[in-house]
């Protein structure tokens, strides 16, 4: 559908160019790509697609589980991080349902501006085009301090947590134990950070439904 608003992400590897093993990067960025386009793409309205050598990007129709998505392509490229940012707004040509090319709109061009402001003033996440996004952008900013500090366990652990896998769960899928789970959990604030996260994506699915109702 044309001249809707949409969430369009655009994600851009840090560092790309000094990363020795290139060829390997781009394999493992494709694999977690293709695995999210399949167990997202009732909320990827155009699937997520590698659009330069370092660069990707998707359009999503909600929002709920974004968050959940960047964790996990995070956790796959560690110990190569990621920012990302999300443009909340009109898409005003037609969606391609196949590959996330040859679209534009404001939401694009947000998403554009999130990036570049990500590349001047460091941090792995923004929004823009959200009533609160200054609010949602310093609690982002603070998710990124915390996470710089983090292995890949951690990174494990919150995406299964985002995703709502028990401690059970999620402490036989990482192979460690449930009391490192629960450290994980309580060291990394990884209950608040799900709480930021949860936040901010139902402000933007609040935002989404009042442009398509030209609220």
């Amino acid at each position: 559908m044309v001249d809707m608003s949409y969430l369009a992400v655009i994600g851009d590897i840090c560092g790309s160019r000094e990363i020795p093993e290139r060829g390997e990067l781009q394999i493992k960025l494709k694999e977690v790509l293709d695995e999210l386009n399949l167990l997202h793409a009732k909320a990827l309205a155009s699937p997520f697609t590698i659009t330069l050598g370092d660069e990707f990007q998707a359009v999503l129709s909600k929002a709920i589980p974004l968050w959940e998505m960047i964790a996990m392509i995070q956790s796959r490229l560690f110990p190569v991080k990621v920012r990302f940012g999300v443009g909340l707004g009109r898409i005003d040509t037609p969606i391609n349902d196949k590959v996330a090319l040859g679209m534009d709109g404001p939401a694009f061009h947000r998403a554009r501006d999130a990036v570049d402001v990500l590349k001047r003033e460091g941090g792995l996440y923004r929004v823009e085009g959200l009533a609160q996004g200054e609010l949602a952008n310093h609690s982002l900013a603070l998710v990124s301090h915390l996470q710089g500090q983090w292995q890949h366990n951690r990174f494990e652990v919150y995406r299964l947590h985002l995703a709502g896998h028990p401690v059970r769960g999620i402490a036989k899928a990482t192979a460690i134990s449930k009391s490192a789970v629960y450290k994980n959990i309580a060291d990394g604030l990884l209950g608040t950070l799900a709480g930021i996260a949860s936040a901010i994506s139902t402000s933007l699915d609040d935002a989404l439904v009042k442009e398509r109702h030209g609220n």
